[in-house]
């Protein structure tokens, strides 16, 4: 599958959303600088693209193209971590379920008048919040 975005001669563009990962942006980084005329290679992570600069009186685009398709694929076919994915979505889904319930206890209890129990369950709801906050904090400020 190709992910290059945009190509002249002696410049490639690669975008891939699997390129926001800072550790896999700089893996790919290592590989492409390593290919047979490559002059710089630069990333961003936030993007998830990363700028290929070659000397293309050395390489020819078509060839580059490829050898640079082959890195990217390569990096982003390692797996990764689907137990540490597993458990995030799972503590997520438990807070979003705590929010939800506390929210309803706290209306209630607000409802009958008990300040006290409406401040507590106010509190836990909170709490929920910031683990649903903190699971999500890489796209909050795209």
């Amino acid at each position: 599958m190709t992910r290059i975005v945009a190509t002249i001669p002696g410049r490639i563009r690669i975008r891939d959303g699997g390129l926001r990962q800072p550790d896999r942006q700089d893996r790919l980084q290592q590989a492409v600088t390593a290919l047979p005329g490559v002059l710089s290679c630069r990333g961003n992570p936030v993007a998830g693209s990363v700028v290929v600069h070659y000397d293309a009186a050395r390489v020819a685009p078509e060839r580059m193209e490829t050898l640079v398709e082959q890195a990217v694929d390569a990096e982003l076919a390692q797996p990764r971590d689907k137990a540490a994915i597993a458990r995030r979505l799972r503590t997520n889904r438990i807070a979003k379920y705590g929010m939800l319930g506390s929210l309803a206890a706290s209306l209630a209890l607000a409802a009958a008048g008990n300040k006290r129990w409406h401040a507590a369950t106010g509190v836990a709801f909170v709490a929920c919040l910031g683990v649903h906050l903190a699971t999500h904090r890489r796209q909050l400020l795209r």
